[in-house]
C-alpha cells in the first residue's frame, strides 16, 4: 500500500473524510487505474453528504479493476442500500459472498439490503453470520438488534443491544436500538433515556434523533395507538400489509352502515375513526407535532417547520372536528360542509412543511389552496339554500372534486420525486 493511501486511511479513520478525498484524488492523477485508491474513495465519499452517487460510481470502477474480488461488489451493495436501491443491493451482496463466504462485509451488505426489503428473518440470518465470523463485530450485532425487534423479539434484541453496551459503552447506535426497543414495548422514558444517551455520544445520529422525537410523541395517549400500530404492520411483508389494510377498510364500511341504523349520529366517531384509519399514516406526525407544541420540554425538539406543520395540522383538524360535531348535532349544513373541508385539506397541508422536496411542497401546497377555495364556494352554496340537501347544486357538484383533490395528494405523495429531496 502507497503512502498516500495509508494516510488516506487514517484519516477516514479520523472521519476527515474530505481531506481523505483530496488526496486520493491527487494521488490518483498519478496511479489512474489504482483499484485500492477508487476503494478509499468510496469509502469517504459514502460517508459525506451528496456525495453517495460518487461513491457508488468509484465502487463500480474499482470492480472494474479488481473482477472476481468480493469487497468492490459488497461496497456496491452498501451503497446502494443507503440510496434506498435494495433491489439492486441484494444480488451484488450475493455475488460478493459466492466470491468469498468468509467475507464478513459483504452478510452485512446483504442484511442491509435485505432490511431495505423488510426480509427480517433472513437479515437475522444474514447478522447472526456476520457475527459467527467476528463476534466483536459491532455493526453486525446492531443489525441483529435492529431485526430481532422488527420481529417483534423485543427481549431478544434488548439482549443484544446490552451485550455490546457491556463490551463498549459508547456505542452510540447500540443506544438507539435500546430506545426503540423500549418505545416498541411502551416504555417511553426508558426510551427517551437510551436515546439521550446515544445523542450524547453522537449528536449527529438521525436514528437517536427520530427516535427521541417520537418518545416525546409517545407521551400522547393518542400517538402511543399510532405507534404501536405501527409497530404491528412493520412485521408483515408489502402483500400482508395491504390484504389487513383491505379487509378492515371494509369492515369500517359495514360498521358505519350498522352504525346509520342505529343513530344518524354514530356515523360521526365510525367516519372519524376510518377517516384516521386510512390516512393516518400521512396524518400522524402533523398531529403528533400539533400535541408537542403544548409541552414546553419536548416542543424543543421540535425545527421551524414541525412547527409550523403542527400548528396547522392543529387548526385543520380540530377546526374540521368542531365543524363537523356542531353542524351534525344542531343540523347546521353550512357548519358540516366546512368541516368536512377543513378536514380534507389537512391531507394534502401535511405534505408540505417538512417535505424535503420543493416541487412537492409546491404541488401540495397548490392542492391544499384549491381544497379550501372550493370549499368555500360550496360552504356559502349550501348556506344560501338552507332548505336543499348538502349535495344538490353546485355544492354537490364541486364535492367530487374536492374529495379527488384530497384523495389525489395521497396518491401523488407515493412519487418519491414529490416526497424526497434530490437523491445523493
Amino acid at each position: 500500500m502507497s503512502a498516500d493511501l495509508t494516510r488516506a486511511e487514517l484519516l477516514r479513520e479520523c472521519g476527515r473524510h474530505e481531506e481523505a478525498v483530496a488526496l486520493l484524488v491527487s494521488h490518483l492523477a498519478h496511479f489512474p487505474e489504482d483499484p485500492g485508491v477508487f476503494i478509499e474513495l468510496a469509502l469517504n465519499r459514502s460517508e459525506i453528504s451528496g456525495q453517495l452517487r460518487q461513491a457508488l460510481d468509484d465502487a463500480k470502477t474499482a470492480s472494474g479493476l479488481m473482477p472476481g474480488e468480493a469487497f468492490p461488489l459488497a461496497l456496491q451493495s452498501r451503497i446502494l442500500a443507503q440510496l434506498e436501491r435494495p433491489k439492486e443491493a441484494l444480488p451484488l451482496a450475493e455475488s460478493a459472498i459466492g466470491f468469498d463466504p468468509e467475507f464478513g462485509f459483504a452478510w452485512k451488505s446483504k442484511c442491509l439490503a435485505l432490511i431495505g426489503l423488510s426480509r427480517w428473518k433472513e437479515a437475522e440470518d444474514c447478522a447472526r453470520t456476520a457475527l459467527g465470523l467476528d463476534a466483536d463485530d459491532e455493526f453486525a450485532s446492531n443489525l441483529l438488534a435492529h431485526s430481532l425487534r422488527m420481529q417483534n423479539r423485543l427481549a431478544e434484541s434488548e439482549d443484544e443491544s446490552k451485550r455490546r453496551l457491556a463490551q463498549n459503552p459508547e456505542d452510540a447506535f447500540s443506544f438507539a436500538n435500546a430506545g426503540w426497543s423500549a418505545l416498541q414495548r411502551g416504555d417511553v422514558k426508558g426510551a427517551e433515556g437510551h436515546f439521550k444517551e446515544a445523542l450524547r455520544i453522537d449528536p449527529e445520529m438521525e436514528h437517536a434523533r427520530d427516535g427521541l422525537k417520537q418518545s416525546y410523541r409517545a407521551r400522547s395517549a393518542f400517538f402511543r395507538v399510532f405507534l404501536k400500530w405501527s409497530f404491528f404492520m412493520q412485521r408483515f411483508s408489502a402483500n400482508h400489509q395491504f390484504a389487513i389494510i383491505i379487509g378492515l377498510i371494509v369492515g369500517f364500511r359495514i360498521l358505519r352502515v350498522l352504525a346509520a341504523s342505529v343513530h344518524p349520529l354514530l356515523v360521526i366517531p365510525v367516519a372519524l375513526a376510518y377517516y384516521l384509519f386510512v390516512f393516518g399514516s400521512w396524518l400522524s406526525d402533523g398531529i403528533a407535532n400539533f400535541l408537542l407544541l403544548r409541552d414546553p420540554v419536548a416542543r424543543l425538539s421540535l425545527d421551524r417547520g414541525e412547527k409550523i406543520e403542527g400548528a396547522t395540522m392543529g387548526m385543520l383538524l380540530v377546526g374540521g372536528l368542531v365543524g363537523l360535531v356542531a353542524g351534525a348535532s344542531m343540523g347546521m349544513s353550512p357548519w358540516i360542509v366546512a368541516g368536512g373541508i377543513l378536514m380534507v385539506s389537512a391531507l394534502p397541508a401535511s405534505m408540505i412543511f417538512t417535505n424535503p422536496s420543493r416541487i412537492g411542497r409546491v404541488v401540495f401546497s397548490l392542492i391544499a389552496l384549491a381544497v379550501l377555495l372550493i370549499g368555500a364556494v360550496m360552504v356559502f352554496d349550501v348556506a344560501v339554500h338552507p332548505g336543499r340537501r348538502i349535495l344538490d347544486g353546485a355544492a354537490g357538484s364541486l364535492y367530487g372534486i374536492v374529495l379527488l383533490l384530497g384523495l389525489g395528494s395521497t396518491w401523488l405523495a407515493m412519487i418519491p420525486a414529490l416526497r424526497k429531496g434530490r437523491m445523493e
